[in-house]
């Protein structure tokens, strides 16, 4: 079978999704760039070469599943058209929806500037998650290019920010994805502390705050740091059930 170079490379629809064709194998990443669906597609490539529109049909559509197993969310067509990308995109609870995607120049992570050489020699060691209560048994360990906290397994990292906001400092995954760490959904370096949040069944945690030893007592402890988990279903403060947190 022959490939399109009309749609092998790099598709962009702005934000929620990003694919890349490279001859019968499709990657699509979601908001985040994380792999969401690596699969392999099928398609007249003679008709797209003319410019023709042309249903892509592949090999595994699901993006993701229930615990069950069940299909959660999936692709319902995917189709050239006009130069375009045209992507029915269904998701259970709330149906179908259609997604243009333009071809690009750039890979998925164009956006991103690895900032390790600038950081990396000042993060390492460890750092104290401060608490309400006084607790100062939770560490987070850096060490070389690696991180862990509180038992969980060491996971290899980047620091980065995006070209759209330099400042704007954080610790990812090594792959580059924004929230693949165990128990993190956010790692973010400030001056004099490392600011994370995570979430815990449906529960939206307060931010959590590291600091240095030395400094645990004396650092500015963001607002946001005091405020109570919230459940995210209701979008209310927590105060009882399976999930409740302690200070």
């Amino acid at each position: 079978m022959k490939y399109s170079d009309k749609l092998n490379g790099f598709w962009e629809e702005g934000y929620h999704y990003y694919l890349e064709f490279d001859g019968k194998r499709l990657t699509v990443r979601d908001y985040r760039r994380a792999v969401a669906l690596e699969t392999t597609v099928k398609y007249d490539a003679a008709a797209i070469e003319r410019g023709e529109s042309a249903v892509i049909s592949l090999a595994d559509n699901v993006l993701s599943r229930t615990a069950s197993g069940e299909p959660f969310t999936m692709i319902r067509e995917l189709r050239f058209e006009n130069g375009e990308l045209k992507m029915l995109y269904y998701y259970t609870i709330m149906g179908e929806t259609l997604y243009t995607l333009q071809k690009v120049d750039h890979g998925p992570f164009d956006h991103i500037i690895i900032r390790d050489a600038e950081f990396l020699d000042r993060l390492q060691g460890e750092w104290i998650e401060w608490r309400k209560n006084g607790d100062r048994s939770s560490k987070l360990v850096i060490k070389k290019n690696k991180l862990s906290w509180f038992g969980f397994e060491v996971v290899p990292f980047h620091v980065v920010s995006r070209k759209a906001s330099p400042n704007d400092v954080h610790i990812v995954p090594a792959d580059l994805t924004e929230s693949s760490f165990p128990g993190f959904t956010e790692i973010t370096v400030l001056p004099d502390m490392l600011t994370t949040y995570m979430q815990i069944c449906d529960v939206s945690t307060p931010m959590t705050v590291f600091a240095r030893a030395d400094m645990i007592d004396r650092i500015a402890v963001p607002p946001e740091a005091m405020r109570p988990a919230r459940n995210l279903m209701i979008d209310e403060p927590l105060t009882d059930g399976p999930c409740k947190l302690d200070e």
